[in-house]
Order: structure tokens, then sequence, then C-alpha cells
């Protein structure tokens, strides 16, 4: 697929595994982890520095270097 095309159909999900919650990818197993503790001043900015390394973070990402793995069958 395109890399234009695969970033314009991916999307941000919310990921619950192993007791474990956060955000991945919609259309991989890419999944956000933060670069060290939260830092700011106040709620807000801590949020914003959040959010923009989460962006940031997953538009850089590439989805073949993040492949689902397909559940075993019996």
């Amino acid at each position: 697929m395109h890399q234009a095309q695969q970033s314009s159909a991916r999307k941000l999900a919310r990921v619950e595994a192993q007791g474990v919650v956060g955000w991945g990818c919609s259309e991989c197993a890419w999944v956000f982890k933060p670069s060290g503790a939260p830092t700011g001043k106040s709620f807000d900015e801590v949020t914003r520095y959040f959010q923009a390394q989460l962006y940031e973070q997953f538009a850089s990402h590439a989805c073949a270097e993040h492949p689902r793995v397909k559940a075993a069958t019996a």
C-alpha cells in the first residue's frame, strides 16, 4: 500500500491488552510508549506535551515495522 494511502487509513485506537490501557494504531501492532515521565507546570501543560508526543510518534511510525501477529488455529 502506498504510504500516503496507508497514513490516511490508519487511526489512533484505544488499546486494552493484558490489563494495560493505552493508544495504538488501528492498522498494525504499534503501541504508543511515552519517552519518559510527564513534564509540565500544570495539568494542561502535561496533557499537551503527552498529546504532542503521541501524535508525533503515531504520524512517524511505519505499519510495516509493526505487523500484527495472527492468532494460532487449533
